[in-house]
């Protein structure tokens, strides 16, 4: 957490009571959750600073973003990583991620999202 602390310092932003407050949060319970159920967390910040600090750690690579039902979900990105997610409990597992990318030259900061759908084990032998 210290090294995500450290970016947000030296990409010039302060390091305010909602940010570390969400960025703890992400941290220690190494979870995807969206903004919405994330504000139920952080119960004493508005809405509005919880989209803006997410937004913020978006921008800052800090989480890694993926959507998921025209739903923005949201998971601490101390390492590249996917998920796969159960279509039918919505169980979801986290999967390491392998891809590097070279060089483009009409391209820069990039980065790649990839959501991984199928049907738990439980799911399958509970037919």
């Amino acid at each position: 957490m210290e090294q995500l602390k450290q970016k947000i310092i030296k990409a010039g932003y302060a390091l305010t009571k909602a940010r570390l407050a969400i960025l703890e949060y992400l941290s220690n319970n190494h979870i995807s959750i969206s903004a919405r159920d994330l504000h139920k967390k952080v119960k004493h910040f508005d809405r509005a600073s919880v989209y803006r600090t997410l937004n913020l750690f978006e921008e800052l690579r800090i989480v890694n973003v993926e959507v998921i039902d025209k739903e923005k979900i949201y998971c601490s990105a101390d390492e590249p990583h996917h998920h796969i997610i159960c279509k039918k409990c919505g169980y979801m597992e986290r999967i390491e991620c392998k891809h590097s990318f070279g060089h483009f030259k009409n391209f820069t900061n990039i980065y790649h999202q990839l959501t991984l759908t199928g049907v738990c084990n439980k799911c399958a032998l509970s037919k």
